[in-house]
C-alpha cells in the first residue's frame, strides 16, 4: 500500500457468497480501501484480507498476468485483478478499454467485484473451474498422429499456432460469453480457440475429423459472434477470430451438413447474387421444409408487424452490386488462406 500522504480511498463492493444447505447464498459487502496510481484490484483485495477480513476468499498466484488465476468480474467485465488498476476503473482509461466507475457502476468512487459468470460459485470470488477444463479436455488438447500430418514444417506455418497459444486459461472469455448464458452446453470460446491451435498446426494428423466434431451441436456454429470474448481476453488471443476460422476451414473441408454451414453459404450466395439477403428463402434453405414449419409462429408475428421482407430481391436495384460481384470474383481467383492470413490483393485491399 502507498504511504499515507499519497493515499486516497475508494469503496470496494464485493459480491460474497457461500454454499449453505446445497444452495448458494450471496450478499455484497463494502470495504474502504486505500489506493494510489499503482494499486491494482489484487493489491486492494489482499489489503482487505490482511487488514480487515481474513475470510475473504479469492484466487491468485503469479501477480504478473501470466497464470490467469485471479480473473474475476470487475465493474461488470471479466478482468485479471493483478492487471487492473483501481485508478483506471474509477477515472476510466480508453487505451485499456476501461470506462469510468460513473459510467459502469453509476457511482464515481466504487469498484464492484464479483465472481466469474457461467461457472458455479464455490465461495466469494472462487468459482468451480472443473466444467471449464472439462470442455477444454473434450477437444483433445494435444497433437494427434494421423494421415493429415505434414512432414515439412516451416516457420511461417506457426503464425496461427502462436496466436492462440498465448491463452492463459483464465476463463475471462468464458465468463463474458453471451452464448454460454443461453446454452451452458456450448463448448465455449477458450476451448474452441484451443481447438484451432491444433487444427492449424501442420503436425496435426486428424484435422478433418476435428472439424467434423467441432461442427456438431454446441460447437463452432453455436457462437453468436457478439465479440465479448475478444474484449475480455487479457492476452489478445481473439477467440472469436479463431472460431470464425474454424467455420471457414470446416466449409472448405466439405463439412456442410449442418444448419450453421448452410446458413453461411446461403448468406454468401445471396450477397454475391443480389447484394442483399433473401431472408424468407434463407430460412427455407437453412432449416429445410420441416424446420421452417416450426418457425411459422415467428413468421406470423413478423407479418403482423409488417416485417416480412420481400422474397424477390431482384425487384430492387442494389447500389454498387457490380463492385460486390467483383470482390467475389477476385476471391474465386485468389482465395484467402485463413491459416496464414494471406495478403488480400482484391478490390479494397490495403
Amino acid at each position: 500500500m502507498p504511504p499515507k500522504s499519497q493515499q486516497k480511498t475508494t469503496t470496494l463492493r464485493v459480491l460474497r457468497g457461500a454454499v449453505t444447505g446445497g444452495k448458494l447464498v450471496q450478499r455484497t459487502q463494502d470495504f474502504e480501501v486505500p489506493y494510489d496510481a499503482t494499486t491494482t484490484v489484487l493489491h486492494a483485495l489482499e489489503w482487505v484480507k490482511g487488514e480487515v477480513d481474513g475470510s475473504l476468499t479469492f484466487r491468485r498466484s503469479c501477480r504478473a498476468s501470466i497464470c490467469g488465476s485471479c480473473a474475476m468480474v470487475v465493474n461488470g467485465r471479466s478482468r485479471l485483478a493483478c492487471k487492473t488498476k483501481i485508478a483506471d476503473l474509477l477515472e476510466g482509461n480508453a487505451s485499456k478499454n476501461i470506462a469510468s466507475a460513473e459510467e459502469t457502476v453509476g457511482e464515481a468512487n466504487v469498484v464492484e467485484i464479483a465472481p466469474q459468470r457461467n461457472q458455479p460459485v464455490l465461495k466469494d470470488l472462487v468459482v468451480d473451474i472443473k466444467p471449464f477444463y472439462e470442455k477444454v479436455k473434450a477437444i483433445v488438447p494435444y497433437v494427434q498422429e494421423g494421415p493429415e500430418k505434414e512432414e515439412h514444417v516451416t516457420k511461417d506455418s506457426f503464425s496461427q499456432v502462436i496466436m492462440v497459444s498465448n491463452c492463459i486459461m483464465c476463463g475471462a472469455c468464458y465468463s463474458d460469453c453471451t452464448a454460454m448464458v443461453e446454452n451452458p452446453d456450448f463448448i465455449g470460446p477458450a476451448a474452441l480457440a484451443k481447438a484451432y491451435r491444433f487444427v492449424s498446426d501442420p503436425r496435426e494428423g486428424n484435422k478433418t475429423e476435428r472439424l467434423k466434431e467441432l461442427s456438431e451441436k454446441n460447437g463452432v456454429w453455436d457462437c453468436t459472434r457478439c465479440g465479448m470474448c475478444i474484449d475480455a481476453c487479457p492476452k489478445g488471443v481473439a477467440p472469436m477470430e479463431a472460431i470464425v476460422k474454424l467455420r471457414s476451414l470446416a466449409i472448405e473441408a466439405g463439412i456442410t451438413d449442418n444448419k450453421g454451414a448452410r446458413h453461411a453459404m446461403v448468406f454468401k450466395d445471396d450477397i454475391a447474387t443480389w447484394g442483399v439477403l433473401n431472408e424468407p428463402f434463407m430460412m427455407l434453405k437453412t432449416l429445410g421444409v420441416a424446420g421452417s414449419i416450426g418457425q411459422l409462429g415467428n413468421a406470423l408475428n413478423l407479418a403482423k408487424k409488417g416485417k416480412i421482407p420481400n422474397p424477390f430481391p431482384f425487384e430492387h436495384k442494389v447500389e454498387g452490386l457490380n463492385e460486390v460481384k467483383a470482390i467475389y470474383e477476385e476471391l474465386k481467383k485468389n482465395p484467402l488462406d485463413v491459416r496464414t492470413k494471406a495478403a488480400d490483393s482484391g478490390p479494397g485491399a490495403g
